[in-house]
């Protein structure tokens, strides 16, 4: 996804933001990002991270206990209902209502000062987009775990706001689903809408978000575009390299000792009579060292493919129990 136009405005800043339900038990502590107009902020981590008490503070259902945050230049403390009127949040815990889901739709946008026509035709898009069509004339509380969350999100999409936080929103939704969803959230960042992401797929976080930010105990582990995360933390990646020809024993036994001596966490995993798999964190400068290798040796290469890094890859050697220990938080990679 292409990033939104720099400069920008900043419509969310937070400062070492820090939220304790007991003076020595934080749940999230030091917290610094900024999100700018029009880009999407994804915050990921694993159960218990702190991810949905972020959201919780920066909507202001709970008071930071330590730092600071502004919600379009106002700080989160003197924020009322002008700049609440500004943001839309969908929340994991639910929120239903019983009048029908198309009712609850247009009623929804009334409440947000939507003219009645226009509510009615947003009411119909969302409808379509989150494929409730059939459930319409339906109470919320009688639909499927997933139709009520579609709903959930689409509710929250009836009104106009500048920032969007969206806590886990495509949990328990088909792929299909998910992605129309994830394209419409990115039509709406193209036309301004700024977004702050939670998410345990870590494939919908590369594919939507600009930066995102790794949650660990409460604390900002890393942030970041995707790609600089998956370049910084991606670990050793796979290259298959296949030959014209068969190697002899004494070709495989100075291949293995070349790429031995000058990889980086070098492993084979498997070495077949022309192919040769192995994993090294340096796959790149490996790459070269074996077309140097075969030239000299009038051995031509098929081929040779560097699987790409994975966000999955890198979150996982984020918070694994043997990453690197945290250096503190910082907003950017430097």
């Amino acid at each position: 996804m292409p990033g939104p136009t720099s400069p920008r405005e900043t419509v969310l800043r937070v400062e070492r933001l820090g939220y304790a339900y007991s003076p020595e038990r934080f749940a999230i502590r030091d917290l610094s990002f900024e999100v700018g107009r029009g880009e999407v902020f994804g915050l990921l981590g694993r159960n218990g991270a702190g991810k949905t008490t972020t959201v919780r503070v920066l909507t202001t259902l709970l008071p930071p206990t330590e730092g600071t945050a502004e919600l379009f230049g106002k700080d989160l403390h003197r924020c009322g209902r002008a700049e609440r009127a500004r943001i839309g949040v969908v929340l994991q815990a639910e929120s239903l209502d019983f009048v029908s889901v198309e009712r609850n739709l247009t009623l929804y946008g009334f409440l947000w000062g939507v003219p009645r026509e226009v509510a009615k035709s947003r009411a119909e898009e969302m409808l379509a987009l989150f494929e409730l069509n059939e459930v319409r004339h339906r109470k919320p509380w009688g639909l499927s775990g997933g139709e009520r969350r579609r709903f959930q999100v689409a509710r929250e999409l009836m009104h106009e706001m500048e920032l969007l936080f969206l806590d886990e929103p495509t949990v328990g939704l088909d792929a299909l689903t998910r992605k129309r969803i994830l394209e419409y959230l990115a039509r709406r960042a193209r036309d301004g809408l700024s977004i702050v992401f939670t998410t345990h797929i870590l494939q919908e976080a590369d594919q939507l978000c600009h930066r995102i930010g790794v949650l660990q105990g409460g604390r900002l582990r890393a942030s970041g575009p995707p790609a600089e995360v998956k370049r910084r933390y991606r670990g050793p990646r796979t290259v298959e390299a296949g030959f014209e020809r068969a190697l002899t024993d004494p070709e495989r036994t100075d291949l293995l000792g070349l790429l031995t001596r000058h990889g980086e966490k070098f492993k084979v995993v498997s070495f077949e009579p022309s192919v040769l798999t192995f994993q090294a964190g340096n796959a790149e400068d490996l790459v070269a060292e074996i077309s140097r290798w075969a030239s000299p040796r009038d051995l031509d290469v098929d081929r040779i493919s560097v699987r790409e890094a994975t966000l999955e890859e890198a979150f996982v050697n984020l918070v694994s129990d043997d990453a690197p220990a945290d250096p503190g938080p910082r907003s950017e990679f430097a």
